[in-house]
Protein backbone atom coordinates (compact mmCIF):
# COMPACT_ATOMS: atom_id res chain seq x y z
CA UNK A 1 0.00 0.00 0.00
CA UNK A 2 1.33 3.68 -0.99
CA UNK A 3 1.36 6.69 1.35
CA UNK A 4 -1.24 8.87 -0.59
CA UNK A 5 -2.07 11.48 1.56
CA UNK A 6 -5.67 12.50 1.62
CA UNK A 7 -6.25 15.26 -0.80
CA UNK A 8 -8.86 18.44 0.05
CA UNK A 9 -12.52 17.53 -0.61
CA UNK A 10 -15.10 19.49 -2.22
CA UNK A 11 -18.28 19.72 -0.61
CA UNK A 12 -21.46 21.72 -0.91
CA UNK A 13 -22.64 23.90 2.38
CA UNK A 14 -22.12 22.32 5.24
CA UNK A 15 -24.61 20.77 7.78
CA UNK A 16 -24.31 24.17 9.36
CA UNK A 17 -25.78 26.05 6.52
CA UNK A 18 -29.35 27.20 6.63
CA UNK A 19 -31.33 28.29 2.99
CA UNK A 20 -32.41 32.34 3.36
CA UNK A 21 -36.15 30.92 3.64
CA UNK A 22 -35.09 28.87 6.65
CA UNK A 23 -33.28 31.95 8.02
CA UNK A 24 -36.15 34.27 7.59
CA UNK A 25 -38.79 32.15 9.06
CA UNK A 26 -39.27 32.64 12.72
CA UNK A 27 -40.76 28.97 13.19
CA UNK A 28 -37.24 26.92 11.55
CA UNK A 29 -34.63 26.47 14.09
CA UNK A 30 -31.99 28.14 11.47
CA UNK A 31 -34.55 31.20 11.91
CA UNK A 32 -31.87 34.97 12.08
CA UNK A 33 -33.62 37.33 13.71
CA UNK A 34 -30.93 39.64 12.79
CA UNK A 35 -31.09 38.91 9.15
CA UNK A 36 -35.23 39.25 9.53
CA UNK A 37 -35.22 42.57 11.17
CA UNK A 38 -32.66 44.59 8.63
CA UNK A 39 -34.21 42.45 5.63
CA UNK A 40 -36.47 45.14 4.66
CA UNK A 41 -34.40 48.01 5.09
CA UNK A 42 -31.28 46.16 2.57
CA UNK A 43 -30.90 47.40 -1.02
CA UNK A 44 -32.22 45.72 -3.79
CA UNK A 45 -28.36 45.17 -4.88
CA UNK A 46 -27.59 43.55 -1.54
CA UNK A 47 -30.73 41.14 -1.24
CA UNK A 48 -30.20 40.33 -5.35
CA UNK A 49 -26.54 38.98 -3.49
CA UNK A 50 -27.64 37.33 -1.24
CA UNK A 51 -30.70 35.66 -2.85
CA UNK A 52 -28.41 34.23 -5.54
CA UNK A 53 -26.08 33.15 -3.45
CA UNK A 54 -28.77 30.97 -1.84
CA UNK A 55 -29.66 29.70 -5.23
CA UNK A 56 -26.47 28.43 -5.85
CA UNK A 57 -26.23 27.06 -2.27
CA UNK A 58 -29.61 25.25 -3.01
CA UNK A 59 -28.29 23.70 -6.29
CA UNK A 60 -25.03 22.49 -5.66
CA UNK A 61 -26.74 20.18 -2.69
CA UNK A 62 -29.52 19.32 -5.62
CA UNK A 63 -26.61 18.33 -7.91
CA UNK A 64 -24.30 17.21 -5.10
CA UNK A 65 -24.76 13.02 -6.36
CA UNK A 66 -25.04 14.17 -10.26
CA UNK A 67 -22.79 16.88 -10.71
CA UNK A 68 -19.85 14.62 -11.77
CA UNK A 69 -19.91 10.72 -13.09
CA UNK A 70 -18.91 8.21 -10.97
CA UNK A 71 -16.37 6.16 -12.30
CA UNK A 72 -17.36 2.49 -11.60
CA UNK A 73 -20.89 1.01 -12.33
CA UNK A 74 -22.99 1.80 -9.72
CA UNK A 75 -26.72 -0.47 -8.85
CA UNK A 76 -29.08 2.45 -8.33
CA UNK A 77 -30.59 0.63 -5.51
CA UNK A 78 -26.68 1.15 -3.45
CA UNK A 79 -27.56 5.27 -3.62
CA UNK A 80 -28.12 5.75 -0.05
CA UNK A 81 -25.94 6.98 2.28
CA UNK A 82 -26.16 6.66 5.82
CA UNK A 83 -27.94 8.83 8.65
CA UNK A 84 -25.87 10.52 11.15
CA UNK A 85 -26.87 8.51 14.13
CA UNK A 86 -25.66 5.93 12.99
CA UNK A 87 -21.60 7.82 12.74
CA UNK A 88 -22.61 8.98 16.08
CA UNK A 89 -23.57 5.25 17.72
CA UNK A 90 -20.27 3.90 16.86
CA UNK A 91 -17.96 7.38 17.71
CA UNK A 92 -17.14 6.44 21.07
CA UNK A 93 -15.83 3.41 19.65
CA UNK A 94 -13.64 5.35 17.25
CA UNK A 95 -12.67 7.62 20.44
CA UNK A 96 -11.19 4.60 22.14
CA UNK A 97 -9.56 3.62 19.24
CA UNK A 98 -7.41 6.85 18.38
CA UNK A 99 -6.86 7.06 22.22
CA UNK A 100 -5.11 3.77 22.14
CA UNK A 101 -3.01 4.50 18.88
CA UNK A 102 -2.11 7.92 21.01
CA UNK A 103 -4.25 10.22 18.37
CA UNK A 104 -6.99 12.73 18.22
CA UNK A 105 -10.30 11.70 17.24
CA UNK A 106 -9.52 14.86 14.57
CA UNK A 107 -6.32 13.11 13.83
CA UNK A 108 -7.27 9.54 13.22
CA UNK A 109 -7.04 8.62 9.50
CA UNK A 110 -10.13 7.15 8.69
CA UNK A 111 -11.04 5.32 5.39
CA UNK A 112 -14.31 4.93 3.62
CA UNK A 113 -13.77 3.21 0.46
CA UNK A 114 -17.33 3.22 -1.22
CA UNK A 115 -18.28 6.67 -2.60
CA UNK A 116 -21.69 8.06 -2.44
CA UNK A 117 -22.02 11.49 -2.49
CA UNK A 118 -19.70 12.46 0.56
CA UNK A 119 -21.94 13.02 2.95
CA UNK A 120 -20.25 10.79 5.25
CA UNK A 121 -17.37 13.25 5.53
CA UNK A 122 -19.59 15.89 6.98
CA UNK A 123 -21.12 13.61 9.26
CA UNK A 124 -17.92 12.65 10.64
CA UNK A 125 -16.35 16.27 10.70
CA UNK A 126 -19.71 17.10 12.77
CA UNK A 127 -18.48 14.66 15.99
CA UNK A 128 -14.89 15.98 15.76
CA UNK A 129 -13.18 13.58 12.96
CA UNK A 130 -11.56 15.86 10.75
CA UNK A 131 -9.54 13.48 8.23
CA UNK A 132 -11.54 11.27 6.78
CA UNK A 133 -11.06 10.06 3.02
CA UNK A 134 -14.21 9.16 1.05
CA UNK A 135 -13.52 10.04 -2.95
CA UNK A 136 -15.11 8.87 -6.47
CA UNK A 137 -13.12 6.36 -6.99
CA UNK A 138 -13.09 2.37 -7.99
CA UNK A 139 -12.18 0.70 -4.72
CA UNK A 140 -11.30 -2.54 -6.26
CA UNK A 141 -9.16 -0.35 -9.27
CA UNK A 142 -7.37 1.40 -6.52
CA UNK A 143 -7.06 -2.30 -4.77
CA UNK A 144 -5.37 -3.57 -8.09
CA UNK A 145 -3.29 -0.39 -8.73
CA UNK A 146 -1.85 -0.61 -5.16
CA UNK A 147 -2.77 2.66 -4.02
CA UNK A 148 -5.26 2.16 -1.35
CA UNK A 149 -4.93 5.06 1.13
CA UNK A 150 -2.92 5.22 4.49
CA UNK A 151 -5.44 4.86 7.11
CA UNK A 152 -5.98 4.19 10.72
CA UNK A 153 -9.76 2.58 10.45
CA UNK A 154 -11.43 1.74 8.01
CA UNK A 155 -15.60 2.41 8.18
CA UNK A 156 -18.17 1.81 5.57
CA UNK A 157 -21.58 0.95 4.35
CA UNK A 158 -20.79 -1.11 1.45
CA UNK A 159 -23.31 -1.56 -1.68
CA UNK A 160 -25.01 -4.41 -0.96
CA UNK A 161 -26.23 -5.29 -4.74
CA UNK A 162 -23.67 -8.22 -5.80
CA UNK A 163 -21.04 -9.14 -4.34
CA UNK A 164 -19.34 -6.04 -2.77
CA UNK A 165 -19.78 -7.41 0.68
CA UNK A 166 -18.01 -10.64 0.32
CA UNK A 167 -15.20 -8.44 -1.16
CA UNK A 168 -14.97 -6.21 1.01
CA UNK A 169 -14.92 -9.14 4.34
CA UNK A 170 -11.73 -10.08 2.04
CA UNK A 171 -10.17 -7.53 2.19
CA UNK A 172 -10.55 -6.89 5.99
CA UNK A 173 -9.14 -10.00 6.29
CA UNK A 174 -5.78 -8.96 4.81
CA UNK A 175 -5.95 -4.98 6.02
CA UNK A 176 -5.23 -5.73 9.53
CA UNK A 177 -6.66 -2.86 10.16
CA UNK A 178 -9.83 -1.96 12.73
CA UNK A 179 -12.78 -2.02 10.35
CA UNK A 180 -16.36 -0.98 11.13
CA UNK A 181 -18.86 -2.27 8.51
CA UNK A 182 -22.65 -1.43 8.58
CA UNK A 183 -24.15 -4.16 7.08
CA UNK A 184 -28.66 -4.66 6.79
CA UNK A 185 -29.33 -7.80 8.87
CA UNK A 186 -30.72 -10.28 5.71
CA UNK A 187 -27.24 -9.35 4.38
CA UNK A 188 -25.38 -10.72 7.13
CA UNK A 189 -26.81 -14.11 6.92
CA UNK A 190 -25.46 -14.68 3.89
CA UNK A 191 -23.89 -18.36 3.46
CA UNK A 192 -19.84 -16.56 2.85
CA UNK A 193 -19.99 -14.88 6.21
CA UNK A 194 -19.89 -17.77 8.18
CA UNK A 195 -16.22 -17.65 7.83
CA UNK A 196 -15.53 -14.11 8.63
CA UNK A 197 -17.91 -14.01 11.92
CA UNK A 198 -15.58 -15.08 14.52
CA UNK A 199 -13.77 -11.67 13.63
CA UNK A 200 -16.20 -9.47 14.42
CA UNK A 201 -18.65 -8.34 17.47
CA UNK A 202 -21.98 -6.84 16.39
CA UNK A 203 -23.48 -3.11 17.56
CA UNK A 204 -27.26 -3.14 17.05
CA UNK A 205 -29.35 -0.08 17.59
CA UNK A 206 -32.29 0.27 19.45
CA UNK A 207 -34.49 1.44 16.11
CA UNK A 208 -33.99 0.76 12.56
CA UNK A 209 -31.53 3.60 11.20
CA UNK A 210 -32.86 5.20 8.32
CA UNK A 211 -30.97 6.24 4.87
CA UNK A 212 -31.15 9.36 2.65
CA UNK A 213 -30.99 9.12 -1.23
CA UNK A 214 -29.16 12.19 -2.67
CA UNK A 215 -31.46 14.23 -4.93
CA UNK A 216 -31.07 12.78 -8.53
CA UNK A 217 -29.39 9.50 -8.24
CA UNK A 218 -32.93 7.78 -8.53
CA UNK A 219 -34.35 9.62 -10.97
CA UNK A 220 -37.43 7.08 -11.73
CA UNK A 221 -37.85 6.27 -7.88
CA UNK A 222 -41.55 5.96 -6.88
CA UNK A 223 -42.36 5.95 -11.01
CA UNK A 224 -41.62 2.16 -11.97
CA UNK A 225 -45.14 1.41 -12.83
CA UNK A 226 -46.90 3.49 -11.28
CA UNK A 227 -49.70 6.54 -13.26
CA UNK A 228 -49.59 10.08 -12.96
CA UNK A 229 -51.62 10.57 -9.96
CA UNK A 230 -50.54 7.58 -8.18
CA UNK A 231 -46.27 8.60 -8.34
CA UNK A 232 -47.25 12.15 -7.30
CA UNK A 233 -49.06 10.65 -3.60
CA UNK A 234 -46.27 8.64 -3.46
CA UNK A 235 -43.63 11.67 -3.37
CA UNK A 236 -46.23 13.66 -1.42
CA UNK A 237 -45.37 11.02 1.19
CA UNK A 238 -41.49 11.09 0.78
CA UNK A 239 -39.52 12.50 3.69
CA UNK A 240 -37.10 14.80 2.02
CA UNK A 241 -34.56 17.25 3.28
CA UNK A 242 -32.56 19.52 1.39
CA UNK A 243 -29.46 18.44 2.69
CA UNK A 244 -29.75 14.85 2.74
CA UNK A 245 -32.31 13.90 -0.31
CA UNK A 246 -34.58 11.39 0.49
CA UNK A 247 -35.46 9.13 3.39
CA UNK A 248 -35.79 5.49 3.34
CA UNK A 249 -34.84 2.33 5.40
CA UNK A 250 -35.38 -0.70 3.18
CA UNK A 251 -33.63 -3.08 5.97
CA UNK A 252 -33.04 -3.40 9.53
CA UNK A 253 -29.37 -2.85 9.80
CA UNK A 254 -26.34 -3.15 12.21
CA UNK A 255 -22.46 -2.76 12.93
CA UNK A 256 -19.79 -5.31 12.00
CA UNK A 257 -16.76 -4.13 14.44
CA UNK A 258 -13.51 -5.78 14.69
CA UNK A 259 -10.75 -3.67 16.60
CA UNK A 260 -7.74 -5.86 16.25
CA UNK A 261 -4.89 -5.54 15.96
CA UNK A 262 -5.12 -2.26 18.41
CA UNK A 263 -7.04 -3.95 21.06
CA UNK A 264 -9.48 -7.16 20.75
CA UNK A 265 -12.96 -7.64 20.46
CA UNK A 266 -13.31 -8.98 23.57
CA UNK A 267 -11.82 -6.19 25.57
CA UNK A 268 -13.88 -3.78 23.66
CA UNK A 269 -17.38 -5.50 25.01
CA UNK A 270 -15.59 -5.62 28.66
CA UNK A 271 -14.90 -1.93 28.13
CA UNK A 272 -18.68 -1.31 26.92
CA UNK A 273 -20.32 -3.48 29.47
CA UNK A 274 -18.69 -1.72 32.55
CA UNK A 275 -19.51 1.52 30.96
CA UNK A 276 -15.97 2.83 30.61
CA UNK A 277 -16.89 2.73 26.65
CA UNK A 278 -20.49 4.56 27.00
CA UNK A 279 -22.54 3.52 24.01
CA UNK A 280 -25.51 6.22 22.88
CA UNK A 281 -29.22 5.48 22.27
CA UNK A 282 -29.79 1.98 24.24
CA UNK A 283 -27.24 0.32 21.68
CA UNK A 284 -26.63 -3.04 22.55
CA UNK A 285 -22.84 -5.05 21.87
CA UNK A 286 -23.19 -9.18 20.98
CA UNK A 287 -20.11 -11.32 20.74
CA UNK A 288 -22.22 -13.47 18.47
CA UNK A 289 -24.14 -13.01 15.35
CA UNK A 290 -26.47 -15.47 16.92
CA UNK A 291 -27.39 -14.07 19.68
CA UNK A 292 -28.74 -10.60 18.22
CA UNK A 293 -31.05 -13.43 16.73
CA UNK A 294 -32.29 -14.50 20.33
CA UNK A 295 -32.08 -10.51 21.48
CA UNK A 296 -34.98 -9.71 18.84
CA UNK A 297 -36.95 -13.12 19.69
CA UNK A 298 -37.04 -12.40 23.32
CA UNK A 299 -37.61 -8.71 22.66
CA UNK A 300 -40.85 -10.02 20.51
CA UNK A 301 -41.62 -12.74 23.47
CA UNK A 302 -41.34 -9.54 26.19
CA UNK A 303 -43.63 -7.78 23.25
CA UNK A 304 -46.07 -10.52 23.32
CA UNK A 305 -46.16 -10.89 27.05
CA UNK A 306 -46.80 -7.03 27.41
CA UNK A 307 -49.30 -7.58 24.86
CA UNK A 308 -51.39 -10.32 26.90
CA UNK A 309 -50.99 -8.99 29.96
CA UNK A 310 -52.59 -5.35 28.93
CA UNK A 311 -55.31 -7.57 27.06
CA UNK A 312 -55.99 -9.21 30.64
CA UNK A 313 -55.89 -5.98 32.34
CA UNK A 314 -58.13 -4.54 30.29
CA UNK A 315 -60.43 -7.61 30.19
CA UNK A 316 -60.41 -7.61 34.46
CA UNK A 317 -61.33 -3.94 33.81
CA UNK A 318 -64.40 -4.64 31.72
CA UNK A 319 -65.42 -7.21 34.13
CA UNK A 320 -64.72 -4.55 37.12
CA UNK A 321 -66.65 -2.13 35.25
CA UNK A 322 -69.73 -4.49 33.94
CA UNK A 323 -70.19 -5.73 38.18
CA UNK A 324 -70.09 -2.31 39.08
CA UNK A 325 -72.79 -0.90 36.28
CA UNK A 326 -74.95 -4.36 37.37
CA UNK A 327 -74.59 -3.33 41.44
CA UNK A 328 -75.59 0.32 40.13
CA UNK A 329 -78.60 -0.90 37.89
CA UNK A 330 -79.80 -3.18 41.43
CA UNK A 331 -79.66 -0.12 43.87
CA UNK A 332 -81.52 2.00 41.11
CA UNK A 333 -84.15 -0.42 40.78
CA UNK A 334 -83.87 -0.81 44.60
CA UNK A 335 -84.15 3.50 44.91
CA UNK A 336 -86.84 2.90 42.24
CA UNK A 337 -89.47 0.46 44.01
CA UNK A 338 -89.23 2.53 47.32
CA UNK A 339 -90.13 5.34 45.91
CA UNK A 340 -92.96 3.61 43.85
CA UNK A 341 -94.18 2.48 47.05
CA UNK A 342 -94.01 6.15 49.33
CA UNK A 343 -96.30 7.06 46.44
CA UNK A 344 -98.79 4.51 47.27
CA UNK A 345 -98.60 4.87 51.17
CA UNK A 346 -101.42 7.12 52.70
CA UNK A 347 -100.93 11.07 53.52
CA UNK A 348 -100.39 12.07 57.49
CA UNK A 349 -100.98 7.78 58.39
CA UNK A 350 -104.72 8.60 58.04
CA UNK A 351 -105.42 5.54 55.79
CA UNK A 352 -106.60 3.84 59.77
CA UNK A 353 -106.40 3.50 62.86
CA UNK A 354 -104.06 1.45 64.95
CA UNK A 355 -106.51 -0.97 65.32
CA UNK A 356 -107.47 -1.38 61.66
CA UNK A 357 -110.99 0.09 61.87
CA UNK A 358 -111.88 3.27 59.69
CA UNK A 359 -113.48 6.21 61.59
CA UNK A 360 -115.24 7.46 58.85
CA UNK A 361 -117.80 4.23 58.86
Amino acid sequence: MTDNKPQPQQHPPNQQWASLADRLNPNRPAFDAQLKSSWKTLSKKEKKRIITQDRKAIQALKSRGTSHSLPFEADTDDHCETSHVAYAHIAPILTYIAEQIGKTPSNLRIYDPYYCAGTVVQHLNKLGFENVYNQPEDFYQVIQDGCVPQHDVLLTNPPYSGDHFERLLKFCSENNKPALLLIPDHLSKKKYVQDYRDKYFFLTPAERYFYWTPEGLRPNEGNDGDDQKTSKKKKSKQHKNLMLGTRNSPFASHWFICTNPVLSNEKVISLIRSEEIKLLDWCNVFERQDDIVQANSFRKRKEIEQNESKVECEENQREEEGKQKEEGQKKRRKKKKRVQKEKCAPVNGGTDAVDGSNPFF
